[in-house]
């Protein structure tokens, strides 16, 4: 795709902010002969037991908190014993126990109060270890101290109780002081979220000195490397204050996202984390309708009508975020944006059977079907090199110019012959577009001719109602953003929904960052219409709907 970058957010792995640049500057200080050396991870355990006011007997440092997780698995869940957790859960707590032949016993519960009960009954002579995270992902919910001891407290000695507290920094209560004097307890902690260092994977267990020790037979001895031990050791010694105001910000940032969310339409989860957990009536238009404007967000196949996203990490993220989600709902885009084949325009007996028709002058059959097919393989916003590349297909030897001229006389019409293009029809009511015309700008992206554009604008009575009309003239044709983002240009747009009916309008929308919807054109066979669907979301359409007098109903309610 041509034209420069999309500066990307990325919401979807709750990581923190960056740290600052004098992180560099502690790799300098330490020069080279670090990388020759194995990391002693022995300061490190001691400046993070510093930091949670413990012994550092009962801290052992890991390879970001998936390490810990699995060791815990690997040396306190035998195979084939039972490990209970409530669901859902973070991915790798499930994952760790399958590799370590542990059997899974998740247990249903409603969000936001640790069920008791139901773990102590789900827990028996085969299980090894209880799985809880707090604060947890992905429902950002915590549990109370009070909670997680009284489970502790009531689950028998032999059982080890595993509490993920990878997000505890963000949370209201701190636990830690108080898990620690439970002896068959077992916290995760990480640098990942709170303190921005995910990319150097440092994590930690913390536990009694006697789990902490077995932990340590279960695994390589030396976990991280050592430009991670230097520069998490710096960020505990230094950066404490930078943290916790990082921690402050994302606190009160996230009530103000949740009240966004919830001003669009979605239910937001409370959040004790660095993220917002939303129900949505339609998720997946949230998730992809947001990559399209360059801000990513995560779904869950197993929670589908959730989204989660981290809070931004800045006011300049904030804004985007918020400028995206308000683009999906609520007040909606400032612009919609059309193609006009198989969008406006019903192409069938003109556009479609001119190209059947050109070929058959070179003696080439290219039924409806083959056409479609081409269009959907994308690359395919031209006519007239769409039918010269099916004839070459063919072994025809034409020039483009030969077809195009060809082409034009069966489309346009001679003396002898009236064109095609007489045959075509407006898809989309006159009456949809002039409401649609009192509430937002709107524009055409075409690879038409500007001439055929503007006529059939006219011809419809529905010229007035866009304020742009970009065609084949102003610019590369689609799939190349560069007439999307003329369009919204000329509109003074910021935000806009793209709708057409191929993988290039899908692409140029998104090279863009404006929302793709693809239309299924209209006429099309069961297996067609079935193929032009999975094409348009195989390029990354937001949504798709049928080509109609109400174009599928996407502006209902």
């Amino acid at each position: 795709m041509k034209g420069p970058m999309r500066d990307v957010i990325d919401l979807s792995m709750n990581e923190g902010e960056p740290p600052p640049r004098e992180c560099f500057d502690v790799l300098e200080r330490v020069g080279p002969g670090i990388l020759r050396k194995y990391a002693d991870p022995q300061p490190l355990e001691e400046a993070y037991a510093a930091y949670l006011g413990t012994d550092p007997a009962n801290v052992l440092a890991t390879t970001g908190g998936d390490d810990a997780i699995d060791r815990v698995f690997r040396a306190f869940l035998a195979p084939d014993q039972e490990m209970v957790f409530p669901t859902p859960t973070f991915e790798m707590i499930p994952a760790c126990a399958r590799m370590a032949r542990g059997t899974l016993v998740p247990v249903e519960y409603e969000w936001g109060t640790l069920p008791h009960d139901d773990i102590l009954a789900a827990v028996n002579e085969r299980t090894g270890v209880v799985a809880v995270l707090t604060p947890d992902n992905p429902t950002g919910r915590a549990f109370t101290t009070r909670e997680l001891l009284r489970l502790a407290d009531a689950l028998p000695p032999e059982v080890v109780l595993l509490v993920d507290s990878a997000y505890a920094e963000f949370a209201e209560e701190d636990h830690t002081a108080a898990l620690l004097e439970v002896p068959r307890a077992v916290m995760i902690r990480t640098m990942s979220k709170s303190w921005g260092l995910a990319g150097m994977r440092v994590g930690f267990a913390v536990g009694a000195k006697e789990r902490i020790d077995v932990l340590r037979g279960f695994g390589g001895p030396y976990a991280l490397t050592g430009p991670s031990v230097a520069i998490a050791l710096d960020r505990l010694r230094n950066g404490v204050d930078e943290m916790r105001r990082f921690v402050e910000y994302v606190r009160s940032r996230r009530e103000r996202l949740a009240e966004v969310i919830l001003g669009i339409g979605g239910e937001p989860q409370p959040s004790q984390t660095n993220f917002v957990f939303s129900s949505f009536p339609d998720a997946r238009w949230i998730q992809r309708g947001m990559a399209a404007q360059g801000v990513l967000v995560r779904c869950f196949p197993h929670l589908p009508e959730y989204v989660r996203m981290t809070v931004p990490r800045d006011d300049g993220e904030f804004r985007r975020a918020e400028r995206a989600l308000g683009c999906l709902a609520g007040g909606g885009p400032e612009a919609l944006l059309f193609d006009m084949d198989g969008v406006l325009a019903d192409v069938r007996r003109s556009y479609r059977e001119a190209i059947v028709r050109t070929c058959a002058s070179f003696g080439v059959e290219a039924g409806h079907e083959l056409i479609s097919a081409v269009k959907a393989a994308g690359s395919a916003n031209d006519d007239w090199a769409v039918t010269h590349r099916v004839l070459a297909g063919a072994g025809v030897e034409a020039s483009l110019a030969e077809v195009t001229a060809r082409f034009e006389e069966v489309y346009q019409g001679t003396e002898d012959a009236p064109g095609l293009r007489r045959h075509e029809t407006l898809i989309p009511s006159r009456e949809l577009l002039e409401e649609l015309a009192r509430s937002f700008r709107l524009g055409i992206v075409t690879g038409r001719p500007r001439a055929d554009a503007e006529r059939f604008l006219r011809e419809h009575g529905v010229r007035g109602c866009f304020s742009a009309v970009v065609c084949r003239e102003d610019g590369p044709l689609k799939p190349d953003p560069a007439p999307v983002r003329i369009a919204l240009e000329q509109l003074e747009a910021r935000t806009a929904w793209m709708l057409g009916d191929t993988p290039d309008d899908v692409r140029a929308a998104v090279g863009a960052g404006v929302v793709p919807v693809g239309v299924v054109p209209p006429g099309q066979t069961e297996d067609e219409a079935a193929g032009a669907w999975a094409a348009l979301e195989g390029a990354g359409a937001a949504r798709v709907v049928e080509a109609d007098a109400e174009l599928g109903g996407l502006f209902d309610g």
